[in-house]
C-alpha cells in the first residue's frame, strides 16, 4: 500500500466530514473511499460529478457496465471488483456483466456506449470521426456521447486512485478479461 487511507478514528475534522459525505452517499466507506476521504475537496468533487451523472441518460445498470468497461482497459482490479458487486445490485445480468469487460452487451445500444467507453481510454480521447458516428449509428445522441466522456472520466480517476494507493480490494475478485 503506498498510501495510507483514513482511519475511521481520524480525529481531523475534513477527513471525518469526508468519511460521512461518502457513508452517506454510498453506504459505507470501502477501502478506495478512505483513500478518497484524505482530500474533502476531492470526496466532494467526485460525489458531486457522480450525482449528477447519475441524472443523465447512463444510469443504474448500464453506468455499472460503463465503469466496468472503463476499469477493464484501465486494468484497475479494484474498481473492476467494486462495480461488478454493483452491477448486480442493479439487476444487470451475470452475463451482460462479465462481457461488460469487452465491450459487449445484449443489447446493441449499450454494447456501443461500451465500446466507445474503452476507446476514449484507448485512444486518451483522440478518437476517429468513425467512432462517433458508429455511437451515432447505434442511437447515441451527441450529448450522449458527450455524458459518456464524463463517466470515461470519473470511473478513469478511481482506478488512477487505486493504481497510486494500492489500497486492497474489499469486493470479490473478479479476473480481467482476455486480451485475446
Amino acid at each position: 500500500m503506498n498510501i495510507t487511507p483514513v482511519d475511521p478514528a481520524t480525529t481531523d475534522p475534513d477527513q471525518r466530514e469526508a468519511r460521512a459525505a461518502l457513508t452517506a452517499n454510498w453506504g459505507q466507506v470501502p477501502n478506495l473511499g478512505a483513500v478518497l476521504a484524505l482530500s474533502l475537496p476531492l470526496t466532494k468533487a467526485v460525489l458531486s460529478f457522480d450525482g449528477a451523472l447519475s441524472k443523465g441518460s447512463f444510469r443504474g445498470g448500464i453506468a455499472e457496465q460503463l465503469a466496468i468497461a472503463v476499469s477493464q482497459e484501465n486494468r484497475c482490479s479494484y474498481c473492476l471488483a467494486a462495480h461488478t458487486a454493483t452491477a448486480g445490485a442493479y439487476r444487470v445480468s451475470a452475463e451482460d456483466t462479465a462481457d461488460a469487460r469487452i465491450a459487449r452487451a445484449s443489447d446493441p445500444k449499450t454494447a456501443a456506449a461500451l465500446r466507445f467507453a474503452q476507446l476514449v481510454v484507448r485512444t486518451r480521447g483522440h478518437v476517429d470521426q468513425a467512432d462517433i458516428s458508429a455511437a451515432r449509428d447505434a442511437g447515441w445522441e451527441d450529448a450522449d456521447i458527450i455524458e459518456i466522456v464524463g463517466h470515461v472520466i470519473a470511473t478513469t480517476l478511481t482506478n488512477y486512485l487505486h493504481h497510486i494507493s494500492e489500497v486492497p480490494v474489499d469486493f470479490p475478485a473478479v479476473d480481467f478479461a482476455s486480451d485475446e
